[in-house]
Parts: structure tokens; C-alpha cells; sequence
């Protein structure tokens, strides 16, 4: 296999943000031609569509991790076995939820990109950038060894918006619904003291605004994290936003490895 293929989505329950209809098929139909070889998802339960969508996209391991008392569960579906996986939970609440951090180590042959790697998945906090950064200092993933990270960060990166788009959609935006202002502390603490690389932003180091939006409020929150590793045998191919045309109310991320000559 020289080639891996794998997603980010946050599936919003598997319900239209719009009507309330279930979008298990509708979600899993815009996945199933990237043919992926893994996705991670966000906002789910262990239940009947979370079931159906593995198997609609041809993926037939998969794992939940649950905060507790939450929705806000998180999920990986891959075309190997998982052979271990650990599911943690913040220790702090906010608005009476904690956060999961979940990780998995797949059972794959020597010649595939989850040989010997540890992926995580992880949604946090929407409210407060210093809840998020307590919650991901807490998960740790550098001690952890995460290999590749993934979710709904729910956090702003500096270099995705022009002047004037930050000014009108963003800051503005925030301060007439009294939200919190833009903060980048988040990615910033991830990119630059944990040293992961932002797989779409290498792979789009131009594009901005309206163009790497990924979820309703017109940023980028949703993210692939790939830790360096000068003596990888695997390469970042590609990375792009997958448009999911409201079936939720966020767009994924997919990227692409070409293993090396």
C-alpha cells in the first residue's frame, strides 16, 4: 500500500443542523469515493448510525471514546485492527462537560502508514481559549508520543485570514454576538512548543478566508497535526476541505501519504 488516505469530521450527531434528519448515508456518500483508509470523528455516540456509517465507508474497526455524561464523543473507523486504544478525560468541566482525548495503535503490516504510529482524536472546548489550552496541555500529546492528531480544535490560526476578512467575518462578527474575542494561543502552543505540523497548511501555504473555512462561523477549527519525523519513510501527498454541503455544520479535512521510493 503506497498510498494512506485519511479524514476529519465533526458529524454533528449524525443530524442535520438544519432539520434534524438523520445523515448517516447522506454523510457517509460524500466519503465513500476518497476511499480512506481511516477518519476520525467528533460529536458521536456508540449507537446504530455510528455503526452504519463505518460500514458505509468501508472501514470495519472502529472505536468511541466518551467524555463523561457527554455526546461529545469521539471516534476512529480504519480499515485495519485496532490492537490498543485508550480513551481520556479532563479532569476540569466547562458548562458541565469534560473532553476526551481518544487514542488508538492499529495492527497493520510493516509496509502501510500506521505501522508503528499513534493517532488521537480530540474535541475541545468552544467556549474559552484557556479552557482549550488547559484541556490540551492536560491530553499531552507530545509526552504521549501522538503521531497524528486530529479534531475540532474549535481555535483560529493566524495565517488563514486577510486583514480585512479577520476584521468583518471574525472580530466583528464575535463582538456584536458577545463571544469570545479570536484567539490563536491554541494552534500556536500545537505548531510552535509541541513542533506538530499543520498538514493544510503546508500543502496551502496561500490560501485564506472563504477558502479553508471549515465550519459555520466562516474559520478554520477542524485540523490534521502530523508530528516531523526527518527519517519517515511517508510523505504528506496532499490536504484539502472536503465541502460536506451542510449535511453537518462542519467540513472535513482529508489528507493524503505517499510512501517513499
Amino acid at each position: 500500500m503506497s498510498t494512506f488516505r485519511l479524514a476529519t469530521v465533526n458529524a454533528h450527531s449524525f443530524r442535520n443542523p438544519s432539520t434534524g434528519n438523520n445523515t448517516c448515508e447522506e454523510l457517509a456518500s460524500i466519503f465513500k469515493p476518497f476511499k480512506l483508509d481511516l477518519i476520525a470523528v467528533q460529536e458521536i455516540i456508540e449507537n446504530n448510525s455510528w455503526k452504519r456509517f463505518c460500514e458505509l465507508v468501508d472501514l470495519p474497526y472502529y472505536q468511541v471514546g466518551l467524555p463523561a455524561g457527554s455526546y461529545l464523543g469521539n471516534g476512529f473507523a480504519c480499515r485495519y485492527p485496532i490492537r490498543e486504544y485508550s480513551n481520556q478525560r479532563t479532569t476540569d468541566k466547562c458548562k458541565n462537560e469534560t473532553r476526551g482525548f481518544l487514542q488508538c495503535v492499529f495492527d497493520a503490516t510493516e509496509d502501510s502508514f500506521l505501522h508503528n504510529r499513534t493517532f488521537a482524536v480530540t474535541h475541545l472546548d468552544q467556549l474559552d481559549e484557556k479552557n482549550r489550552l488547559r484541556q490540551i496541555k492536560e491530553f499531552d500529546p507530545l509526552k504521549k508520543k501522538i503521531d497524528v492528531l486530529l479534531g475540532d480544535m474549535n481555535s483560529l490560526s493566524e495565517n488563514d485570514y486577510s486583514d480585512e476578512y479577520f476584521e468583518e467575518n471574525i472580530r466583528q462578527l464575535r463582538q456584536k454576538s458577545n463571544w469570545e474575542p479570536p484567539f490563536f494561543d491554541l494552534t500556536n502552543f500545537i505548531t510552535k512548543q509541541l513542533n506538530y505540523r499543520d498538514a493544510f497548511r503546508l500543502k496551502n501555504p496561500d490560501l485564506k478566508d472563504e477558502k479553508v473555512v471549515t465550519c459555520r462561523f466562516h474559520t478554520r477549527i477542524d485540523y490534521i497535526y502530523l508530528k516531523p519525523n526527518e527519517n519517515d519513510s511517508w510523505s504528506l501527498e496532499d490536504c484539502f476541505i472536503i465541502n460536506t454541503s451542510n449535511v453537518t455544520d462542519h467540513n472535513a479535512v482529508f489528507a493524503s501519504l505517499q510512501k517513499k521510493n
